[in-house]
């Protein structure tokens, strides 16, 4: 395969992994690392500019780390990119992040996992389907988990929106039904004030409803 064809198809998932970051603003240290991918296999269609690696994926970026069985990413004629993390079946795709927080703050991290991980270069919309779950610690503890069947992020306007239904469905939540879980914060007396690159939370009930 020529070269240039597989720096093009490593930069499409350079920008599918640059936008794996809902609720907050990734490490900026990652934007300056080098991107590693490893698979059991790689195949590259020219014709219909697509590059798809198999075979227990796994994708870092500096702090990101997303694993799936099938990374597939498309190109379009436009030139907006497209992509989709699927997961083995009974498994789920995960990835996680450390968020940016402000010198001295504790650390954040973002993790998700759904049986689908799709990414809309066009509308800059992540979306996990699937008996998808975001959640963000701080410290290794668990303060914000958002679940439901499907989970779509815009990183335009900050918006989420979460969806239940059966295919949502898990062992601790047989109705699919949409759950969110956010703990409280302490007051700004008492704690330091939270990093101003973590967007307030804004929760549609449905996909496509304004907040």
């Amino acid at each position: 395969m020529p070269m240039k064809r597989v720096a093009r198809s490593l930069l499409s998932v350079l920008l599918f992994a640059l936008h794996l970051a809902p609720f907050a603003q990734a490490a900026q240290t990652d934007r300056n690392q080098p991107i590693h991918i490893e698979a059991d296999a790689m195949r590259y269609d020219d014709v219909h500019q697509t590059s798809v690696f198999t075979g227990h994926v796994v994708v870092t970026k500096g702090s990101l780390v997303l694993r799936a069985a099938t990374v597939d990413v498309r190109q379009a004629p436009d030139g907006y990119q497209y992509a989709t993390a699927l997961a083995a079946p009974g498994e789920l795709a995960t990835f996680q992040r450390q968020i940016d927080v402000a010198p001295g703050q504790p650390a954040q991290t973002l993790d998700g996992a759904a049986q689908r991980i799709e990414y809309d270069g066009k509308t800059d919309v992540v979306t996990l389907r699937g008996q998808a779950i975001l959640s963000r610690l701080i410290d290794g503890r668990l303060i914000d988990r958002s679940q439901g069947n499907v989970i779509a992020y815009n990183q335009i306007t900050d918006v989420f929106t979460v969806e239940g239904g059966a295919q949502g469905a898990t062992a601790t939540n047989p109705g699919g039904r949409v759950r969110v879980m956010l703990t409280p914060q302490p007051a700004a007396s008492s704690a330091p004030a939270r990093p101003k690159s973590t967007p307030a939370l804004k929760v549609a009930p449905t996909l496509g409803a304004q907040p």
